[in-house]
């Protein structure tokens, strides 16, 4: 035999087991015997074995049954399992010991030439399921470690979406979410016909917070500020950092009322909230500007939205700060003003659509007092003055 193999044979005639490992050994191979079948699991599960060789002899266990235990204890590695019968074996029990497991068949006489071929055979198979067995392991873990690393990486994607739309400082929404979820908002509203309402809100005098009580503390007004907006604020409204110490909410199926409530109550909670600073409180207000689409005629996209309550934002600390005002409340004459300004082709506040620039040039005209009639035909002297 041109390789060492460790055989276990299993033969309940011990008189039959000494021919066969005799036949065994003459070949150059290294036996170990079995009585039954619970010698040859114990062998099995201690003992390195290339093969087992299975007597089908009446003994106390049948040789079907042996054949599939001893195989069933061997998963990590394959053990190949050679049946040694008579050669008129009925074709269903040879059918039978094949199912549980029996690779080949060696006659009761068989010679060293017939092992020899029956061994190569089954060594070989051995060979190729253990590099198979080995492949198929390296690949498990290999696809083990890569889902590992895919779902690493689907968390890091998570976090950095967080990061991409999430302010840094506060932990709320940025300017640049804040703005792509309006102009979502802002078409399902003009499809449906709902309302949509924006707050904007400054902190009063920030810079001279920053400047009497140090940065530190000016960070720590802007977090509070956003816990104060995140508790008045809806479930359904947004809440985005807009500037350095601008805030702004977006609140859809809201009106005119709705919203001056909503302004309000934060006004009244920004008055009672107590910012410290080394255990002296610090006197902070802030200003509001609101705006609500469709009551407000001149809002025709999402940009004039925060542009209107911007200039609401703007009314509000004209008129000496913590305080909200509405669009809608600012002066006609100074209004009519504003939207004179945004006249041109080229304004970036203008919808693109042709009927967004027709509705803010209808909406300029609300206030403008009407022109002068004047006669398109000729006067004559001659001719009596029209009626």
């Amino acid at each position: 035999m041109p390789y060492h193999v460790n055989i276990l044979a299993v033969a309940a005639d011990p008189s039959a087991g000494q021919s066969i490992v005799a036949r065994l050994e003459s070949a150059g191979a290294a036996v170990q015997t079995a009585t039954d079948c619970l010698a040859a699991m114990a062998l099995v599960k201690t003992a390195e074995l290339d093969l087992v060789v299975l007597s089908d002899c009446p003994g106390q266990f049948d040789a079907i049954d042996t054949a599939r235990v001893l195989r069933s204890l061997r998963i990590e590695r394959y053990l190949p399992v050679l049946m040694i019968t008579d050669e008129g074996l009925p074709v269903a029990r040879r059918q039978s010991m094949m199912e549980a497991g029996v690779d080949d068949f060696l006659p009761c006489d068989f010679d060293a030439a017939a092992l020899e071929y029956r061994l190569h055979f089954v060594l070989r198979l051995k060979s190729a399921h253990d590099q198979l067995k080995q492949v198929q392991n390296e690949l498990t873990k290999t696809l083990a470690r890569e889902n590992t690393l895919l779902a690493q990486l689907r968390e890091d994607n998570r976090n950095l979406k967080v990061r991409c739309i999430t302010d840094g400082l506060t932990s709320i929404y940025n300017y640049r979410y804040l703005m792509e979820w309006l102009k979502t908002e802002f078409k399902i509203c003009r499809r449906y016909g709902h309302e949509l309402s924006m707050i904007i809100v400054d902190i009063d005098f920030f810079k001279r917070v920053n400047d009497e009580y140090g940065h530190p503390f000016g960070d720590y007004a802007l977090k509070e500020m956003a816990v104060i907006l995140k508790q008045c604020a809806r479930e359904s409204d947004l809440v985005a950092r807009y500037a350095g110490d601008e805030f702004a909410l977006v609140c859809p199926r809201t009106g005119r009322k709705e919203i001056q409530a909503l302004a309000l109550r934060i006004l009244a909670a920004c008055r009672k909230h107590d910012f410290r600073c080394k255990d002296h409180r610090v006197p902070i207000t802030i200003s509001l500007g609101t705006a609500t689409y469709p009551e407000d005629a001149e809002v025709v996209s999402p940009e004039m939205l925060v542009f209107l309550a911007d200039q609401a934002l703007y009314q509000s600390k004209r008129l000496g700060r913590n305080r909200a005002t509405a669009w809608n409340e600012i002066d006609p004459e100074m209004r009519l003003a504003i939207r004179r300004e945004l006249h041109g082709p080229d304004n970036p506040l203008l919808a693109d659509d042709p009927r967004s620039r027709l509705e803010l040039a209808a909406a300029a005209r609300l206030v403008e007092p009407p022109a002068e009639p004047t006669s398109l035909r000729p006067t004559r002297p001659d001719l009596p003055p029209e009626p």
